[in-house]
């Protein structure tokens, strides 16, 4: 076989693994603190193996720790995929990205709790009064984010949606800062560049 041919060959096998891609997920039942009766995140876990934390911006689910589950990664900046998503809709994920973002900013625990329960506005919206919201700045929040991201294009890179796989089924959706590739992408994506330096030495 020739060696334009392979890359061809691999490249399309590269393609096919980024699309049909299931990340494996578990949780380790830890969390940055208690707000009101729920935990407050980053979750701690892993992701294919590798410690993750996961940023949760699904409130229509509930999980328990030392489980786990597969789901579908979606990119944050994916120009399409967003039917394997429970929202279906970038611009509310990049908003509960910005929102992620505000409480990487700070060590002020009440505002990252607010900032937490505006993520999870974001996803049930009024239904988050069924279980008594703590705070009243859900709107205002919310309100921040889409002006971060409709008029001043907040956008992130390398974050990722993660769905659970089959959608509904055990677990949360939730929002990975910088996600760890499976080993199998990454000798894929290793064997397309070194197929590609040989091709050019040819």
């Amino acid at each position: 076989m020739s060696i334009k041919r392979m890359q061809w060959l691999l490249a399309v096998l590269l393609l096919a693994a980024v699309s049909a891609k299931a990340d494996s997920i578990t949780v380790n039942g830890s969390f940055a603190f208690a707000d009101h009766g729920v935990g407050i995140p980053p979750y701690g876990g892993t992701l294919n193996g590798h410690d993750a934390s996961f940023y949760c911006v699904d409130f229509g689910h509930q999980i328990s720790g030392n489980t786990g589950w597969t789901a579908t990664a979606t990119s944050l900046v994916s120009a399409s995929g967003y039917n394997n998503t429970y929202l279906q809709n970038q611009t509310t994920y990049l908003e509960m990205a910005w929102l992620i973002t505000q409480m990487l900013g700070t060590s002020n625990q009440t505002l990252q709790a607010q900032y937490q329960w505006a993520i999870w506005y974001l996803s049930v919206g009024s239904n988050l009064n069924l279980v008594k919201d703590p705070y009243t700045k859900d709107v205002f929040w919310a309100a921040a984010a889409a002006t971060a991201v409709l008029q001043n294009h907040f956008t992130v890179s390398g974050w990722e949606i993660l769905t659970p796989d089959p959608k509904g089924s055990y677990g949360q959706e939730f929002i990975v800062v910088g996600a760890p590739e499976s080993s199998s992408l990454l000798l894929l994506g290793i064997g397309l560049i070194s197929l590609v330096g040989l091709g050019r030495r040819k």
